[in-house]
């Protein structure tokens, strides 16, 4: 039916029709898929359809844009009807899924023009429709595809008026309707003042002196529902008025405009600010403004950095409540402020107890956020030899107390499987491994020990082409995998240097030699894994730490769902790729042994160099150590089974299977609901102090019962701009500068000592 003053009324009913359309057909397929639908023509038809929010409302779909908004505006219902002049006012009906299952209604109506421009991101529904008539207006295409992306247009006057119709446009809260009026001024290229600014009552004029622009807007009620009252939309400048106009948006505006953008992406960068910005109102930024946009509108997503500790109650429970089996607990000190943070997720953790290797690797890094801090973490490996993060934990610093704590935490989810925990020789970790997993379960990361050996042999004027035989003896002391290849290196260490030997002797050798150690390592003897979950995290280091909890949730969520389906992929196979390329390095090596059979399970393998090892396929055993340490067939077990009748991926331990790759990833990591976080502002939790602890610790943990507000930790931020850069290791690869008028090796030209060529 159509309305007195020509408009599309209300649909009367008619015949029905069901399909399923998908988002992202285009305009042209959607008439075609919906006319044929209906048994009729596709020539000369136009579509209207209806928004979730007001049905009476009804928006020309014209283009490809069109279908994009339709998708958009609704979640799993549209109205859309079909319009031809030509035809009588005879009914039909079509329903329509999109999105995987929307349903939808069309019918013959009269021609009506109705072009509303919608801002995507800042989502401003008015409730008077706009009537504005022709074609959306042009631009460049990747000023388009930019701004639509960041929720902004281009400049153009119908646009502008589309933002912000005019009498009686209602919006959400006062930020909704501040961010339309600061777009529609950019967009229309004037300056505005407020007379009045309270959550009340707003009135707007333009900076122009005599022009007679206004707005006049009022809240309703007690509501926070903002209406336009008044609006004079006609201004009065003069050409140098024009020239001279630049956008004025304070910060906080630009991080409304930029907010929804930054709550996506979180890292976006302030450079890309500065692009999307000047692609939308053709003004350049500085970096500087970009980077306090991006500030401002991380403060507005999750509030005051100094209050978004708030939230950490809230995110914990959450985290418990949507992910079963997940520890997720925070303790602070006896003032109210934050001081540790420990999460482990569920899914994670029975993964780990059914079919990752019972080794762990921990690691510390630094925050660069607003109140820095540490992140630890305790990582393993997945039957791929892949990352597969366990738990991580935000504290203050490395000292013994926070290591304590993560420790004790990290003790109870594991339960009384018996690990190895790698470590970088923090002497508080050291202390708090020792005393909950205790002396023989501490494992050290070689590179940290070798690093001190060679600063050790430098100190006693070692240095060249000796220094370099050292480091090599060292690390065949620790690849040693029995006691006489142990022996052996040592000796020839000791003729090389007796104090070196004397170190290597002094220094644990029971915590980072593979014939020393009592438990079985997997040849794991450095913690680079546990660096990768470092580098892992690196976007996250920089967020304050609800954002770091909310990007962690994601990044796991995404790891975990795409090692499942790699998993899937395995076949035919029965190991991962990782695994798979390992065997075949293997196999690549032993090229050029000779095997001899004593039994169908026993061989003799000998190497080019004439030496021979015993290989048994049943159990899995080689003379080398090097197969039962590892559990992947070292060279010589793979000679002897390539002459047998075995299987060799059935001769793999069974942690790099893929039964236990499935295993690993078979909870899945339930979705978290972010929708109705509180502000910070709401949230104040309560202190309470629990005991625990080989020494009778203090330490304070969250009670369900809100009281008392829960404040930032104490500590001092240094001066100048964060250092992201890591300090490198002295065994890491680095690049060689050559000089640019000598050619040679070592310095550049500003130090350059060779004369000058004639």
């Amino acid at each position: 039916m159509t309305n007195a003053d020509g408009s599309l009324g209300k649909y009367m009913g008619g015949v029905s029709e069901a399909t399923v359309i998908e988002e992202g057909i285009s305009f042209e397929e959607l008439v075609i898929k919906v006319c044929s639908r209906m048994d009729m023509s596709h020539d000369g038809k136009s579509l209207f359809y209806s928004t979730s929010r007001d049905k009476s409302k009804h928006l020309r779909m014209r283009d490809a844009d069109g279908v994009s908004m339709m998708f958009y505006l609704n979640e799993d219902e549209v109205d859309i009807f079909v319009e031809e002049e030509t035809l009588a006012n005879t009914p039909k009906q079509c329903n329509i899924s999109s999105r995987g299952y929307t349903w939808a209604r069309y019918g013959f109506e009269e021609e009506v023009n109705v072009f509303n421009f919608f801002i995507k991101e800042s989502n401003l529904l008015s409730s008077s429709p706009s009537t504005a008539e022709g074609e959306p207006p042009s631009s460049s295409k990747d000023s388009l595809t930019i701004c639509h992306e960041m929720g902004l247009v281009p400049y153009s006057q119908q646009r502008g008026e589309d933002i912000l119709s005019g009498d009686g446009q209602l919006f959400d809260n006062h930020r909704l309707f501040k961010k339309a009026v600061i777009l529609f001024a950019a967009l229309n290229k004037f300056t505005f003042k407020y007379l009045d600014n309270s959550r009340h009552y707003y009135r707007l004029v333009c900076v122009v002196d005599g022009c007679p622009w206004k707005l006049t807007a009022r809240a309703q009620g007690k509501s926070q529902l903002i209406r336009v009252i008044k609006m004079n939309n006609e201004h009065c400048h003069t050409a140098q008025d024009n020239s001279n106009f630049k956008p004025r948006i304070r910060a906080k505006e630009m991080g409304m405009i930029f907010m929804d953008k930054i709550a996506g992406q979180p890292n976006f960068l302030p450079r890309s600010i500065c692009k999307d910005f000047e692609l939308a109102f053709h003004t350049p930024l500085t970096y500087s403004q970009g980077w306090r946009t991006r500030e401002r509108a991380r403060e507005l997503i999750s509030g005051p950095v100094s209050m978004t500790y708030h939230l950490v109650p809230w995110m914990c429970q959450r985290l418990i409540e949507s992910i079963p089996n997940t520890k997720a607990v925070w303790s602070s000190s006896e003032d109210g402020k934050f001081k540790q943070l420990f999460v482990a997720y569920g899914c994670s953790i029975t993964g780990f107890l059914a079919g990752c290797r019972p080794i762990l690797f921990i690691d510390a890094c630094f925050l660069t956020g607003p109140y820095r801090g540490s992140c630890l973490s305790a990582v393993a490996y997945d039957a791929n030899d892949q990352l597969y993060p366990l738990a991580y934990a935000i504290v203050s610093s490395e000292n013994y107390e926070d290591w304590l704590w993560f420790m004790h935490n990290l003790k109870e989810i594991v339960a009384e499987k018996n690990v190895v925990v790698v470590t970088d020789r923090n002497p508080g970790l050291l202390r708090a491994v020792k005393e909950l997993f205790g002396e023989e379960c501490n494992a050290w990361c070689v590179r940290h020990v070798k690093e001190n050996f060679s600063k050790f042999a430098t100190g006693k004027g070692m240095k060249g082409n000796p220094k370099k035989t050292a480091l090599h003896l060292f690390t065949k002391i620790a690849y040693a995998c029995d006691e006489s290849l142990y022996g052996v290196y040592l000796t020839k260490l000791f003729g090389l240097s007796p104090e070196l030997s004397k170190w290597v002797e002094e220094n644990g050798p029971q915590h980072w030699s593979n014939a020393r150690f009592p438990y079985r390592r997997w040849d794991k003897l450095y913690t680079n894994i546990a660096e990768s979950f470092n580098n892992w995290i690196l976007k996250l280091r920089e967020l304050d730490i609800i954002q770091f909890m909310k990007g962690h949730v994601t990044i796991t969520t995404d790891m975990l769902y795409r090692h499942k389906m790699e998993a899937g992929k395995w076949h035919p196979l029965p190991v991962g790729r990782n695994i798979d390329k390992m065997i075949k390095e293997s196999q690549e090596k032993a090229r050029g042994f000779t095997c001899r059979p004593t039994s169908p399970t026993e061989f003799i393998v000998s190497t080019s160099d004439w030496k021979s090892h015993a290989v048994k396929l049943h159990p899995f055993y080689c003379s080398c150590l090097r197969w039962q340490m590892k559990g992947i067939p070292c060279k010589h077990a793979v000679r002897a089974i390539e002459g047998s009748s075995y299987n060799i991926y059935n001769l793999v331990d069974p942690f790099y299977r893929v039964e236990s790759q499935l295993l690993i990833y078979m909870t899945v990591m339930s979705p978290v609901p972010m929708h109705d976080m509180p502000s910070s502002t709401d949230m104040v939790p309560q202190v309470a102090e629990i005991q625990y602890g080989c020494e009778d610790i203090h330490i304070t943990t969250s009670s369900s019962t809100a009281t008392e507000a829960l404040r930032p930790p104490a500590t001092k931020r240094p001066a100048g701009r964060p250092k992201k850069k890591r300090i490198e290791s002295q065994f890491q690869d680095k690049q060689t500068v050559f000089c640019g008028l000598c050619h040679e090796p070592g310095h550049n030209r500003s130090t350059c000592k060779s004369p000058l060529p004639g």
